[in-house]
């Protein structure tokens, strides 16, 4: 399994070809987290403040097509106690980025998951169990 971060699932309702043809690539099945599900929603809801409520109707209608049949992994009690042994080492190194980076990489590998499509390469790099598919 291959999870998409907030960076591609963004770019990908902006139509950005490059992910497309990697999404396309990919042998496994791409699914996505609670966090990135909520940093998307937030986004969205910007937006929506922004542009006019067509375009808002469209691109809230092309992300919940996306996301259909995925399977969204949730932030439960496992997921938590792993992110905070992500957040511990990577404070202790110098090393740390942001919390939904984090509380993402716990989603994953708490649940065996190790493949992650996004741009955010600088942050998610620095968690070495993460293999990271950039485009």
């Amino acid at each position: 399994m291959i999870i998409l971060d907030t960076s591609a699932c963004i770019d990908y309702l902006n139509g950005d070809e490059n992910l497309y043809k990697i999404i396309e690539e990919q042998d496994s099945l791409i699914h996505i987290t609670a966090i990135t599900i909520y940093e998307i929603n937030i986004g969205l809801k910007r937006t929506k403040r922004k542009i006019s409520d067509k375009r808002y109707k469209f691109l809230h209608k092309k992300w919940l097509e996306f996301i259909n049949g995925m399977q969204v992994f949730p932030l439960g009690t496992k997921e938590a106690e792993e992110a905070s042994r992500i957040y511990d080492y990577l404070e202790s190194t110098g090393n740390l980025i942001e919390d939904n980076d984090i509380l993402i990489a716990g989603i994953m590998l708490s649940n065996n998951i190790e493949k992650i499509i996004t741009k955010n390469v600088k942050h998610l790099s620095k968690i070495k169990e993460l293999e990271i598919i950039s485009y």
